[in-house]
């Protein structure tokens, strides 16, 4: 009986826990992919100051972004914000002359917070956003930014 009573609340401790690590969720844009017009990306590492842009115009890099965005898995949890670290965002510029910003702070490695004020969201991920700074198309030319362009 006293095992039977250990195991049963071992079982509960680990669905407990289990609870605790948030629910998963997925990003559900509000606009289609064939809406955007181009995909600003930012990127910098400790401070705004050091900050770069590309312009992401080809079809396929768009679609492979926003395609990668809404099948990322997320987590509803908030992870504190790491001083100094690599961020990474994303305006995409859609033809009703609107936009969508979306935010990663890289924490560690392959994990960090996404978030969008327009979709009102901040999420935790496992995977490594930043990693489409270099990776997307590197032909695209990356220029200094001022501070005040950047999503907000």
């Amino acid at each position: 009986m006293k095992k039977a009573i250990a195991l049963i609340s071992l079982m509960v401790l680990f669905l407990g826990l289990a609870g605790c690590n948030g629910k998963t969720v997925n990003i559900d844009f509000p606009f289609e992919v064939r809406d955007v017009e181009n995909i600003e990306m930012y990127h910098y590492a400790g401070a705004p100051v050091s900050a770069e842009k590309k312009v992401v115009t080809a079809e396929s890099d768009i679609s492979a972004l926003y395609k990668m965005f809404e099948g990322l898995s997320l987590k509803d949890k908030k992870v504190g914000e790491t001083v100094g670290a690599d961020v990474t965002s994303f305006r995409f510029n859609l033809s009703d002359g609107t936009n969508y910003e979306l935010i990663y702070v890289c924490d560690g490695v392959k994990s960090g917070n996404l978030k969008s004020k327009a979709g009102n969201f901040e999420y935790f991920t496992s995977a490594d956003i930043g990693a489409y700074w270099d990776d997307l198309n590197t032909e695209l030319k990356a220029i200094h930014v001022n501070e005040s362009e950047l999503p907000q």
